[in-house]
C-alpha cells in the first residue's frame, strides 16, 4: 500500500486514523500492528467510502514459497501460481498485508539532520517496500540511514569516505534511529547512532542505553544482517561494483546471503585446507627433490668413501706389516745362524781333503818346458825357408805372366772396336739407299705449277664479299640494340606499374599513398630507407601510420584520436648514432642529404614499454574494455614511443558510454584521461579542484579501413595496356630484323668458309713447289755419302786377320809360363805345411805346461781360499747366532703390546715369507696407497652425516605424506558437507533465475564453476541469452549491454530473495539503464517474488516508474515529496488521490 513521506524542516508527521476507518468501510480487516512498537505516523493508506466493493475486485493468493523443514532454505512451488497474487492498477481489492515481520526486519527508521533530511520517520512493510520520488528528494538517503544506523562503515555505500560528511549542511550533529523486529519473546531492539561533524565521531545507544560499535555489530550479525554483502545491500553507488564482482566474489556473497552460516565457514576452511594441501605438496616435492639430490650426491661420494676406506685398510695393513718385520727378521736370522753353523763344519772338512791332494803335483811342469824350447827352434828355421820361396813365386808372376796378359787384352780391345764400326757403317748404307730411292721417286713427277695471280685474285674477291656481309650484320645489330633497350625499358615500366597496382589494392599501399598525401618529405625519406637500411646499425622503424595496426576496427577512431600528426608520421631510430645519421640524411648540408623539411625523427634507445597504471581486471571492473595499448599492435620501440608521447598505456577505453556516476567515480582513481563511447574525458587537478574536459572523438583516417581508388586503378590499367601494345610493336620489329640478320649471318659464314678454302689451296701449292727444289739438293748429297761409305769394307777385313794372328802367338807363350808358375807354387805349399805342423806342436807343448802350472796354482789357491772360507764361516756363524738372540729379545718385547688382531696376523704369516718379502709387500701396499689419492679427508664423515640426514629426511617425507593424507581426508570430508549444499543452493537459484528469464522470453542459468582442489577459484557463473539466435553466454561487461546486465543482476537478486537468510534486502536504482519493456517485466517479476509469503523484507529504491505497473497486496509504496516550495505545515492526503483514482477507473469501465 502507498505510504507518503513528506520531508519538512523540523516537523514529524502524525498518525491519521481515517485511513483505518476507510479501509474498514471497504471490508478490509483492520491493520495488524506489532504490539512491540508504537506507530507515530500514518502507515497505511486505504480508499474512500465512496469506493464500493464492485469497483475493487480481489483475488485469493496461493503460497509460492514455504519454509523448508530446517527453516534454512526456501523452495519454490509452481511458478504459474505466483502471478495470481499480482494485481495491476486497474482493479482489485486493496487488502491489508497481514504477514508479520521476520526477526531482524526493519520496523521503523527515524533520522534528524541527516544528509537532506531535517527530520523524518517512516515505517516499512514486512515484504516489498517501493521507495519512489524525484531525483534529489532523499531516496538514497534512506539507504544511507539503514547502512550507518546499523553500525556499518561509509565504505559500504561507495559515497563519502568520512561519516561526518553525512551530517546535514549547517548542523553539527545528525541522529539515526532504527527499530528492528525482535526475535520471538524478545523486545524490538532500537539502535540509535549520533554523528558529530567536528571530530568525525559517532556514538551508539541500544534500547536507550549507551553501547559500542562492536556490540551493535554483534547484534546486527546475530540477525544475519550483512550490510557489506552486495547480494543483500546494494546501494546506488555500488551497483557498478556489484556488476563488476568477480565470479569468485559472487560465490562468497551468495553463500553469505543464502546459505547456512556454517557453509561459508566450510568454504573458508576448504580454502585454508586446500592452500595448506598445496603447501604440503610443495614441501613434499621440495623434500623429495632434496632427497633425490642428497641420494645422488651420496652415490657420487660413495666411490670416494669406498676408496678412503680401502686406503685406511691399506694403511692398517702397512702398519701390521711394519710390526711384522722384527718377527720375520728373527725367523730369518735364526735360520741363517743354523745354516752358517752347518756351512762352517763342511768347510773345515773340505780343507783337510784339499791339503792331501796338492802335494804330488809340483814335478810334471818342468819336463814340458824343455820340449817346448826345442820346438821353438824348428819353427824359426821353417819360417826363413818359406819367405825365400814366396819371393821367387811373386817375381815370376809379375815379370813374365803380367806382360803377356796386357798384350792379349790390348789386341782384343782393337778387334771389338773394329766390329762395332763395321756394323754402324752397314746400317748407314741401308738408310742412305732407302732415302735416295724415296727422293728419286718424288723427283720423277716433275716440279708442280703454281698460278699465284689466279689465287690472289680469288682471295681478294672472297675478302671483299666477307667484309660486305659483316657490315650488313653490324648495321642490323645497330638497329636491333636500341629496340631491345626500348623493350627492356617498357618491361621495367610494366613491372613497376603492376607493383603500383598491387600496392593500390593493399593496406600498405593505401597507407603509403596516405603517407605521401600527409607528408611528401616523410614519404620520400621512407622510400629512400627501403634501399638503405644496411647503412644503419639497427633498423630504422617506419612511422606508426605504416607499422602499427588497430587490432579491432571498431576502436580505430578512439586510437587514432589520441595520436597527433607528428606522432603518426614519426620515424624511430633505435640508437643515438642512427638518430644523428638520419638527421644528416634528411636535413644535412652534405652531398648525400635529401634536403627535406617536413620530417619527424625520434630516438628510442631500448626504452621499455611502461607498465599499466592498474591491472586489466581492475579496469574492466570500472567498466572499461581495456587500455589503448591493448588495441594497437606494432614493433615494441614504436609502441614505447607512443606510450611516452601519447600515454596510450594510461588511457582506458570503453566502447559504450558511461553514466554520470561512472564518470564521477573516475575522479577517485589514478586515471587522468579516459574514453567512453565517442567522448574523451581529461581530468585536471588544480588548487584542490577537479576540472573535467570533454572532447569528441574524430573519425580515423590512417587506421580506418581503406577503399581502393578505382579511378587510379583504371588509369594504371590503361597505362599498362598502352605499354604492352608498344612492347608488341617493338618485339615485332626486332623479330623481323633478327630474321634478316640470320640470313646475312648464314651468307657471312659461307663466304668465310670459301675464303679459307682458297687460302689453304694456295698455301698447299706453294709448299709443294718449295719441297721439290729442296729434294733435288738432298738427293745429290745422299749419293756422295753412299759412295764414300761403300769403300770401307776391305780395310776392316785385313785388320781383323792381322790381329787374330798376333793374339794366337801370345796365348801359346802364356801357356808355357803358366806351367812353370804352377811348379813354383807346389813347392811353396809343401814348405808352408811343414811350418804349420811345427807351430801346432809348439802350441800344444806350451798349453800342456801352462795347464800343469795352473793346476798347481789352482790347488794352492783353492787351499788358501778354503782356509779363508772356513775361518769366515766360523765367524759368520757366531755373528748370526748373536743377531738371532738380539732379534729374539726385541720380538718378545713387541709381543707384549700386540692386540689380539695383530697377534692373529703375526701367527698367520707363512713360514716361507722372509724380510724381503715383507718389504716387497709394504712397497706394494704403498704403491696401492699412492694410486688411491687421499681426496677429501672428511668424505667419510660427510658420507655418514649425510646418510643420517637422508634417514631423517625419509622419516620427514613419510610424516609429510601422512599429514597430506590427513589433509586430503579432511578436505574430502569437508567437501562432502559443503559441495552438495552449494550445488543444491545454486540449482535453486538457477531454477528461479531461469524462470524469471522465461517470463521475459529469454533464457538464463546459474552454474558453479569448479576448479579441482583449488577452492579459492570456485565461482558462480551467470549465463544469459537475450536473443533467440544465440546460445547461453557468460554475463560480463564486454558481451552484454548495460540494460541486459541490469536485468540479469535484478533477476539474480530476486532468485536469492526466496532463499535469502537475511531479514531484509536493499536495492537502489537497479532499474537504471533498462528499456521500458525490460523494466516492466522485471518489475512484475520482482513484485511476484518479493511479495511471496514468508519471504524477507525488500527495499526497492527508484526515481522513476512506468505507468500501469503491477501491484500486490503485500507491497508497500513510499512516496517522498520534498523541496523548497513545500510549506512547513503541508499535509498530503493520500486518501484523496485514491478516491480520485477509483472514480477514474469506474468511469473508464
Amino acid at each position: 500500500m502507498p505510504s507518503l513521506v513528506h520531508k519538512r524542516p523540523a516537523q514529524h508527521l502524525t498518525d491519521n486514523s481515517e485511513s483505518e476507518e476507510l479501509l474498514s468501510s471497504l471490508g478490509s480487516p483492520p491493520p495488524s500492528r506489532n504490539p512491540k512498537r508504537a506507530r507515530t505516523i500514518r502507515e497505511e493508506i486505504a480508499s474512500d467510502d465512496e469506493v464500493s466493493e464492485e469497483d475493487l475486485g480481489g483475488e485469493e493468493s496461493d503460497v509460492l514459497v514455504k519454509p523448508d523443514m530446517d527453516g534454512s532454505l526456501l523452495s519454490e512451488a509452481d511458478s504459474d501460481q505466483e502471478e495470481e497474487e499480482v494485481m495491476d492498477h486497474r482493479g482489485g481489492e486493496v487488502e491489508r498485508n497481514s504477514q508479520p515481520f521476520q526477526p531482524g526486519s526493519i520496523v521503523r527508521i527515524k533520522a534528524e539532520n541527516f544528509v537532506t533530511y531535517t527530520a523524518v520517520e517512516f515505517f516499512p512493510g514486512p515484504n516489498l517496500n517501493m521507495v519512489i520520488g524525484p531525483n534529489g528528494t532523499g531516496k538514497s538517503t534512506i539507504v544511507c540511514a539503514i547502512c550507518l544506523g546499523l553500525g556499518s562503515s561509509p565504505a559500504n555505500l561507495g559515497r563519502a569516505k568520512e561519516i561526518s560528511e553525512f551530517v546535514k549542511h549547517g548542523c553539527e550533529t545528525a541522529t539515526i534511529e532504527i527499530e528492528l523486529q525482535g526475535k520471538e519473546n524478545e523486545r524490538n531492539p532500537i539502535i540509535k547512532r549520533k554523528i558529530g561533524r567536528e571530530n568525525n565521531t559517532s556514538t551508539f545507544t541500544l534500547n536507550g542505553s549507551s553501547s559500542t560499535s562492536g556490540k551493535i555489530t554483534k547484534l546486527v550479525k546475530s540477525y544475519n544482517i550483512q550490510i557489506d554483502n552486495l547480494c543483500q545491500f546494494l546501494p546506488q553507488d555500488r551497483v557498478v561494483e556489484f556488476a563488476g564482482l568477480t565470479a569468485v566474489d559472487l560465490l562468497t556473497h551468495t553463500q553469505r546471503a543464502a546459505a547456512p552460516p556454517e557453509i561459508l565457514g566450510h568454504h573458508e576452511n576448504l580454502k585454508k585446507l586446500g592452500k595448506r594441501q598445496k603447501e604440503l605438496l610443495n614441501e613434499l616435492e621440495i623434500d623429495r627433490n632434496q632427497l633425490t639430490s642428497m641420494e645422488a650426491r651420496q652415490a657420487a661420494l660413495q666411490q670416494d668413501v669406498e676408496r678412503l676406506r680401502e686406503r685406511q685398510e691399506i694403511i692398517k695393513r702397512i702398519e701390521l706389516l711394519d710390526k711384522a718385520r722384527p718377527f720375520v727378521k728373527y725367523r730369518e736370522a735364526r735360520g741363517l745362524a743354523k745354516d752358517a753353523k752347518d756351512a762352517s763344519k763342511v768347510a773345515e772338512r773340505e780343507l783337510r781333503e784339499l791339503e792331501q791332494q796338492v802335494e804330488p803335483m809340483t814335478e810334471a811342469p818342468k819336463a814340458k818346458r824343455r820340449y817346448q824350447k826345442a820346438l821353438e827352434r824348428c819353427v824359426a828355421a821353417k819360417k826363413r825357408e818359406l819367405e825365400a820361396k814366396e819371393e821367387a813365386v811373386t817375381e815370376f808372376k809379375d815379370d813374365v805372366m803380367g806382360k803377356a796378359d796386357e798384350k792379349i787384352t790390348e789386341i782384343t780391345n782393337k778387334m771389338d772396336a773394329a766390329r762395332s764400326a763395321e756394323q754402324s757403317r752397314k746400317q748407314q748404307i741401308a738408310r742412305e739407299k732407302e732415302k735416295i730411292a724415296k727422293l728419286r721417286k718424288q723427283l720423277e713427277e716433275g716440279p708442280p705449277e703454281v698460278d699465284l695471280a689466279y689465287y690472289n685474285g680469288k682471295i681478294s674477291d672472297s675478302n671483299h664479299e666477307v667484309r660486305d656481309m659483316k657490315e650488313r650484320i653490324d648495321d642490323i645489330d645497330s638497329e636491333i640494340k636500341p629496340m631491345v633497350e626500348r623493350a627492356n625499358q617498357i618491361n621495367g615500366q610494366i613491372s613497376r606499374t603492376n607493383k603500383d597496382l598491387q600496392d593500390l589494392n593493399s593496406v600498405i599501399g593505401v597507407r603509403e599513398r596516405m603517407l605521401e598525401r600527409m607528408s611528401r618529405d616523410t614519404h620520400r625519406v621512407w622510400q629512400w630507407l627501403k634501399t638503405h637500411q644496411g647503412d644503419f646499425e639497427q633498423e630504422i622503424l617506419g612511422p606508426p601510420v605504416l607499422t602499427c595496426n588497430v587490432t579491432d576496427p571498431k576502436y580505430a577512431d578512439v586510437v587514432e584520436s589520441q595520436l597527433g600528426k607528428n606522432d603518426k608520421l614519426a620515424l624511430i631510430a633505435q640508437n643515438k648514432n642512427d638518430y644523428r645519421k638520419l638527421l644528416d640524411v634528411c636535413f644535412g648540408s652534405g652531398p648525400e642529404s635529401l634536403k627535406l623539411r617536413d620530417v619527424t625523427i625520434r630516438e628510442n634507445s631500448n626504452v621499455p614499454i611502461p607498465p599499466l597504471p592498474m591491472a586489466s581486471e581492475e579496469a574492466r571492473g570500472l567498466g572499461f574494455d581495456g587500455f589503448t595499448i591493448d588495441f594497437i599492435d606494432g614493433p615494441a620501440p614504436v609502441i614505447s614511443m607512443l606510450c611516452q608521447e601519447c600515454r596510450i598505456h594510461t588511457t582506458p577505453i570503453s566502447f559504450k558510454e558511461f553514466t554520470a556516476a561512472q564518470n564521477k567515480n573516475m575522479e577517485s582513481t589514478r586515471i587522468s584521461r579516459w574514453i567512453t563511447g565517442r567522448n574523451m574525458y581529461t581530468l585536471r587537478r588544480r588548487y584542490n579542484q577537479v576540472m573535467t574536459n570533454v572532447t569528441s572523438i574524430r573519425n580515423a583516417q590512417a587506421f580506418a579501413a581503406q577503399q581502393v581508388d578505382t579511378q587510379a586503378e583504371q588509369e594504371i590499367r590503361r597505362s599498362i595496356g598502352e605499354m604492352e601494345s608498344d612492347l608488341e610493336d617493338v618485339k615485332k620489329k626486332i623479330d623481323e630484323l633478327k630474321d634478316s640478320r640470320d640470313t646475312f649471318v648464314a651468307k657471312y659464314k659461307a663466304a668465310q668458309t670459301a675464303n679459307q678454302k682458297i687460302k689453304a689451296e694456295k698455301a698447299t701449292r706453294q709448299q709443294e713447289a718449295t719441297k721439290y727444289v729442296k729434294n733435288k739438293a738432298t738427293l745429290a748429297s745422299a749419293e756422295d755419302d753412299l759412295r764414300r761409305k761403300m769403300g770401307g769394307g776391305e780395310e776392316y777385313k785385313e785388320s781383323m786377320k792381322r790381329w787374330r794372328s798376333q793374339k794366337e802367338e801370345l796365348v801359346m807363350e802364356r801357356a808355357v809360363d803358366a806351367q812353370k808358375f804352377a811348379n813354383l807354387v807346389k813347392s811353396l805349399v809343401a814348405i808352408h805345411n811343414e811350418l804349420i805342423l811345427c807351430q801346432i806342436r809348439l802350441v800344444e807343448a806350451g798349453s800342456d805346461a801352462e795347464i800343469l802350472q795352473r793346476r798347481i796354482e789352482d790347488g794352492l789357491r783353492d787351499l788358501q781360499a778354503k782356509k779363508t772360507e772356513s775361518t769366515s764361516l766360523a765367524q759368520h756363524a757366531t755373528e748370526c747366532a748373536a743377531r738371532a738372540r738380539a732379534l729374539q729379545g726385541a720380538c718378545r718385547k713387541i709381543i707384549q703390546g700386540l692386540s689380539p688382531e695383530e697377534s692373529e696376523f703375526m701367527n698367520q704369516i707363512p713360514p716361507e715369507k722372509n724380510a724381503e718379502d715383507i718389504e716387497n709387500d709394504i712397497e706394494a701396499e704403498n704403491a696401492r696407497l699412492d694410486l688411491l689419492h687421499e681426496g677429501n679427508p672428511n668424505a667419510i664423515k660427510q658420507y655418514e652425516d649425510r646418510a643420517t640426514r637422508i634417514r631423517n629426511l625419509e622419516d620427514k617425507i613419510t610424516e609429510r605424506e601422512k599429514n597430506l593424507e590427513k589433509h586430503s581426508a579432511a578436505i574430502a570430508e569437508l567437501r562432502s558437507k559443503w559441495e552438495p549444499v552449494i550445488d543444491r543452493l545454486v540449482a535453486k537459484i538457477s531454477t528461479a533465475f531461469s524462470k524469471s528469464f522465461e517470463k521475459i522470453n529469454c533464457a538464463g542459468e546459474v552454474r558453479v564453476h569448479k576448479e579441482e582442489d583449488e577452492y579459492d577459484k570456485w565461482a558462480i557463473q551467470i549465463l544469459v541469452k537475450f536473443r533467440a539466435n544465440e546460445s547461453l553466454q557468460i554475463l560480463n561487461n564486454q558481451r552484454q549491454s548495460g540494460g541486459e546486465r541490469a536485468v540479469s543482476t535484478v533477476f539474480y537478486l530476486m532468485a536469492l530473495q526466496s532463499l535469502a537468510r537475511s531479514p531484509f534486502r536493499v536495492v537502489d536504482e537497479i532499474n537504471q539503464g533498462m528499456d521500458p519493456r525490460n523494466e516492466r517485466l522485471v518489475h512484475h517479476r520482482m513484485v511476484s517474488i518479493a511479495c511471496q509469503e514468508y519471504t524477507s523484507q525488500y527495499f526497492l529504491i527508484t526515481p522513476k516508474l512506468l505507468p500501469d505497473l503491477s501491484y500486490h497486496k503485500r507491497m508497500k509504496v513510499h512516496c517522498i515529496f520534498s523541496g523548497d516550495w513545500l510549506q512547513e505545515d503541508t499535509r498530503l492526503d493520500p486518501d484523496k488521490y485514491l478516491r480520485i483514482g477509483a472514480r477514474m477507473r469506474a468511469m473508464a469501465h
